[in-house]
């Protein structure tokens, strides 16, 4: 059974959620906390957790597709600040959700006490493009101003959405992450590994999820697709304190792809 099947199995033992219901946990002002590992890992995590969560189902599916474009300036500030690990960063992304296929256009910004602060609005461009509406929202919470502002770097990936009984800690699990920028030629998939993030508002200890992530010696790692994207497919970009982090990327998944092709001659 492929890995992929494995994981829609083990997600079918959850009792679901849906979306009116999960707007009500929405947790867009929080603490996270972010995890890289082995898709490997996936099935087993599931199958520890169906007693302690609920998972987002909407239209019968329990892993949705997510597309995002990521907008920087053009000498790349917000790379540059996460990089150097500032405060009161930003992140501008258009990001379509699932299988509404609704898209949204967000700012994020990570303050000086570690909160990520999370600002969308529903977006009715069809071409990812910053419009007089997203504009008003981009001036209002930014410093920056849409003629700065491009299209840099293309993401989509598939999700898992767990949400704790009382709502007070929401999961998800990221795979089959793919990368392309409009600065480089060239594309990437990475479909053997997995970015988990947990993302609650007062106290992580008492997480099942993360309790069971200690169980398979997983630890936190602080990890941003944005930037280990851009990384990867502009190796000249300053990177030193990516570095470390895209070795494990690229472990993981070359790992996982020769574990593959060893499964098909077994």
């Amino acid at each position: 059974m492929s890995i992929g099947n494995r994981i829609e199995e083990a997600v079918q033992e959850f009792r679901s959620i849906g979306l009116v219901e999960l707007k009500e946990a929405e947790l867009l002002r929080r603490k996270d906390a972010k995890f890289l590992f082995s898709i490997s890992h996936i099935p087993v995590i599931l199958q520890s957790l169906k007693d302690y969560y609920r998972v987002l189902e909407v239209d019968g599916r329990r892993a949705q597709n997510y597309q995002t474009v990521y907008y920087d300036t053009l000498d790349l500030d917000m790379y540059h600040m996460h990089h150097r690990g500032m405060v009161n960063r930003h992140k501008i992304r258009f990001r379509k959700y699932g299988s509404n296929d609704a898209l949204f256009f967000e700012v994020k910004r990570k303050n000086a006490k570690g909160m990520t602060i999370k600002n969308r609005i529903r977006s009715e461009s069809e071409a990812a493009v910053i419009l007089s509406r997203e504009e008003e929202f981009l001036n209002y919470y930014t410093p920056y101003e849409n003629r700065e502002m491009l299209p840099v770097l293309e993401n989509s990936f598939k999700r898992i959405t767990l949400v704790s009984p009382d709502q007070a800690e929401r999961i998800t699990l990221d795979y089959y992450l793919w990368f392309a920028t409009s600065l480089a030629e060239g594309s990437i998939e990475l479909p053997g590994i997995s970015i988990a993030e947990i993302k609650y508002k007062d106290f992580i200890s008492g997480s099942p999820f993360y309790t069971e992530l200690r169980r398979q010696h997983i630890v936190p790692s602080r990890f941003s697709k944005y930037c280990i994207g851009m990384a990867v497919l502009n190796p000249g970009l300053k990177q030193n304190l990516f570095k470390e982090k895209i070795r494990r990327v690229r472990q993981l998944n070359s790992h996982y792809l020769n574990t593959l092709n060893q499964s098909k001659y077994a």
